[in-house]
């Protein structure tokens, strides 16, 4: 009896191994078949065009939250962010004052002390003394001045936000929320990926970097991808590149989306254009003409949100070939609401493109 129970005892241990592994194989054939089934969305476009900001917001709205150790990675980025731009900002109110008309008088800020412990930061850390230098210098009339002239120059447009939070930031105790973390500003390099489902549909999204250095590692994301979400900032019509301070953004956008359109890799995805930061848009044509960029200089319509909008797509629509759909959304990826409205289109959008080109329609497979 003993050598009978010992026998079914092993049994049962060999047959528990065997399901352990069948099931274990099921597992990774699922996994399979759920990466092969889904949607490759590949996020495009220019440097500073908001694409990260547009890829976080999504993790945000759909993928799995940030975990504390992520959140807390960004620290030193938002701690960096907050120093070097009031370094910006105080470096070009005392350099404005000398090719400015009446420029001293204008520009140039009254805070020597508080200025000197900003220009001494190593950009690493920031105590209370440095929070209240950066939040004397902001109420400071010639660094408000110079701010404004912020299209003369770099300056990311997280600026103000980080700002006007200063103290808070300067607090040992302070931990970013989601909101410091969309708005905090990192050059992308390499390939970001992230995951997510929606409505039992798998998605996958490319975040690669927009700097002139980084399109070469583009290509080879190209093949099978189903989606290209391209980004070009809007009110980047009267600033100039980061790389070489010279190129005009909007017009380093539109040749970079041409070339885009036009790559033999990607005829067969889904294209969808975001002409994002929408909301900084509204606020620069209210002071500068959109023909103070070359390529929109025959414009001749008036300032209105509408009209310079509409004229914009325009030109970005004739860069499409014509045997080509374009869908145009005007964005702001700093707004969750506006995001999660557009990228549902999207979503709808490209499940729409795959169930055609397998020859079904939403109708058939309900």
């Amino acid at each position: 009896m003993g050598l009978c129970a010992s026998g079914d005892a092993q049994g049962t241990a060999q047959e528990q191994e065997r399901d352990r592994k069948i099931n274990a194989g099921l597992r990774k054939q699922q996994k399979q078949v759920e990466n092969e089934d889904a949607k490759r969305m590949l996020l495009l476009g220019a440097g500073q065009s908001g694409k990260s900001t547009l890829f976080k917001q999504t993790q945000l709205l759909y993928g799995k939250k940030l975990a504390k150790e992520e959140m807390e990675s960004y620290i030193p980025i938002i701690i960096g962010n907050t120093i070097s731009s009031m370094q910006t900002l105080v470096e070009k109110s005392e350099e404005l004052p000398e090719r400015k008309k009446d420029g001293k008088e204008k520009y140039e800020h009254k805070c020597p002390k508080e200025a000197d412990i900003v220009k001494d930061s190593d950009r690493e850390s920031l105590d209370a003394e440095l929070g209240e230098a950066i939040a004397t210098l902001w109420k400071d009339p010639g660094i408000q001045a110079t701010f404004t002239e912020k299209h003369e120059f770099q300056l990311i447009d997280s600026a103000s936000y980080y700002f006007g939070k200063v103290r808070q930031i300067a607090d040992d105790k302070w931990f970013p929320d989601e909101e410091d973390v969309l708005r905090s500003r990192a050059r992308t390099t390499g390939i970001v990926t992230t995951e997510f489902v929606v409505q039992e549909h798998h998605f996958k999204m490319f975040d690669v970097g927009g700097q002139k250095s980084e399109r070469k590692k583009w290509v080879p994301f190209f093949e099978g991808v189903d989606c290209v979400l391209f980004v070009a900032a809007i009110s980047g019509y009267n600033k100039t590149l980061f790389e070489d301070g010279k190129t005009n953004r909007m017009e380093d956008a539109m040749d970079l989306f041409e070339k885009t359109v036009k790559e033999k890799m990607l005829e067969k995805s889904s294209l969808v254009l975001f002409l994002n930061k929408s909301d900084l848009f509204q606020e620069e044509i209210k002071r500068f003409p959109i023909t103070s960029c070359p390529r929109l200089a025959d414009y001749t319509g008036d300032h209105s949100y509408k009209d310079t909008t509409n004229f914009i797509k325009e030109k970005f629509e004739k860069l499409v070939p014509p045997t080509r759909d374009c869908t145009i959304h005007i964005t702001c990826a700093t707004d969750r609401h506006n995001i999660k409205v557009v990228f549902d289109s999207v979503r709808e959008h490209v499940l729409n493109e795959s169930l055609a080109a397998a020859g079904l329609t939403q109708t058939m497979m309900q």
